[in-house]
Parts: C-alpha cells; structure tokens; sequence
C-alpha cells in the first residue's frame, strides 16, 4: 500500500534512529529555507506562514491503518518532510493525539529550527519525545550561503528561539549542525557554533554532513578527518558524528515493493543496501526489483560520494 499513501512514508533507514516511519505533514517542497545541502531538492515555496495543510484526523487514520497492517515495522516516529514540519499548524494536535495512541513509540521533530521564536510554535511541540533542531551557521553571511533563508530570518532571531524553547520543554533537545566543505566548516565559524549553543545545554549536538545527492550540485560533504576535526570545537558537549546507517532486516514484508522502493526514494536517495535494511526483504530482491523499476523508467541511479543511490525517476 506504499503508492496509497499521502502523509505516511517509509520506515526509511535513518543514521541516528534505525528505522524511521516518517510522517509528512508538508506539501513538497515548502520550507523557510532552500538549504543548499537538501536531500529533498530544491524549495519551491519558500514561506514562513504556518498553514492548515491537512486535516489532524486525516493523518492519524493513515498512521492507524498503516501500524495496523504492519505493527513492527518502525523502532520511532518521525516528522520530518520534505519541507519544514512547524509550518503546519495543526501540528500540536496532531502530535498529541500520536502519543495518546502509541505511547510506547519515541516521537522526533526534524525541524530547522527557524520558527521557534513563535511562542505557539514551540508549544505545539512540547509533547514531543525528542525535538531535533538544526543551526548549521550563527554568522548572518554563512548562514545565508548554506540555509537561503526566507528573507525575514536572521540567526539571531532562532537562536533566540532555541534557547526559549530548551527552557520550556522537559523533552531531549538535540541540535543538528550539517556541515558543508569550504562553507560552514571553519575554525572561525565552528568556534561561533560551539560558544552559541553550549549556554543552551542541548542533550547532544549532531554533526551530520552531505552523504546523499544535494540540492545544489557540487555541495560536497567532509572526510571522516574533517569530521573529527570539527567535533573537537564541541568537546565540552555531548557529540555525536553521525555515522552510516545500519540496521536488522526486519519489518514490513514484501508486497507491493515496487511502490514502497519508489515512494522510499521519492522522499530520500537511499542505497540498495538502505532500502532493504529499512523496507526488511533481502537486499537481493531490492536489487531486482530495482533494475526492473529502471526498466520502466521509474527509478533513476546517482552515483554520489563513491556510492550508488537510486532516486525517483524524473
């Protein structure tokens, strides 16, 4: 039933969380930022209005029909998007009414942080059980070069917005920074990073860097050396450099994996490897039901960082 679905995806393979059932509240691709490093492509409605994109019942009968037909198939529930998750403002009902009715599934927020100086903002998402907001630059110059914000935003103004919200909510806050070669990776700008966020006192910072094909050709990501390099300005915190995915094939069984393998990459490239570890068949039958996807014009291969990943077609 991967074909049918209009808010639920996945689960797909996440380096920080295992098998990840995405809930997608955002019609692609509307965020307030057009981040040059975005798996999701390119923003086409760059906006900072909170909407009511979707019916809050709409999307939880999806999620009860999907966990119904395959109930071990998330280790989480994520929302995450395409575009930026707080711009739907019927989020807060819709995230309280997920924990009613499944308690014993961990809820992340991906967000980009960038609307959590609105007070209503940040209480749609105190039920939450982890809320993962990203500061990938606090200088106005770099910011602007790798997140290409909505012109009403400044980094003043979300830091701003991420410190109200660590004294609010009683959740783990994580803070993402996703590093870019030759943009936000400097000593100057990594040690305005550190001594930002560590008055915040997140639970964890997160440096992510570019593993999947960019919106912006030639964005290229870090070395593992770079990598470890920059965590070093974060020594005081807990740090995590989030590595590759691996998980247990298990899950959501084979029928209709062509649909499930198109919609996956539709949202994420993914390797061959990702997709059967996430959608829990042998990597083998992804291989071949992938080459007959391409077959027909369906997927796309993009070769990226010496990996293959299969993308939706067109």
């Amino acid at each position: 039933m991967g074909h049918a679905m209009s808010y639920i995806f996945g689960p797909v393979p996440s380096r920080r969380l295992g098998r990840s059932l995405g809930i997608d509240v955002i019609p692609p691709k509307t965020c307030s930022f057009d981040c040059i490093y975005c798996e999701s492509g390119p923003t086409t409605r760059l906006s900072v209005k909170t909407e009511n994109f979707a019916d809050p019942s709409e999307i939880l009968a999806e999620l009860d029909a999907f966990l119904h037909l395959h109930p071990n198939a998330a280790d989480v529930l994520t929302f995450s998007s395409a575009g930026e998750p707080t711009l739907y403002s019927g989020l807060g009902e819709l995230i309280a009414a997920v924990k009613k009715a499944y308690p014993q599934l961990p809820l992340i927020v991906l967000t980009n942080g960038s609307l959590l100086w609105e007070p209503e903002v940040r209480r749609c998402l105190l039920k939450a059980d982890r809320v993962v907001p990203s500061l990938d630059a606090v200088t106005a110059g770099v910011f602007r070069e790798i997140n290409r914000p909505h012109p009403s935003l400044e980094p003043g103004r979300i830091v701003e917005g991420i410190r109200a919200f660590r004294a609010e909510y009683k959740g783990r806050l994580h803070i993402e920074i996703v590093l870019v070669s030759g943009v936000n990776d400097s000593p100057e700008e990594l040690s305005a990073l550190a001594r930002t966020i560590e008055p915040i006192k997140p639970d964890k910072v997160e440096l992510n860097t570019v593993v999947r094909p960019p919106a912006c050709a030639g964005t290229l990501g870090l070395t593992k050396a770079d990598m470890a390099r920059a965590a070093s300005f974060f020594s005081s915190m807990d740090t995590e450099t989030v590595g590759a995915f691996r998980a247990v094939p298990q899950g959501c069984g084979e029928e209709d994996l062509g649909a499930r393998i198109v919609d996956t990459v539709g949202r994420r490239p993914c390797t061959t490897a990702e997709l059967a570890a996430s959608l829990g068949v042998p990597e083998k039958m992804v291989e071949l039901e992938s080459t007959r996807l391409q077959s027909q014009g369906k997927l796309a291969v993009h070769r990226f960082g010496g990996k293959l990943y299969l993308c939706r077609a067109g």
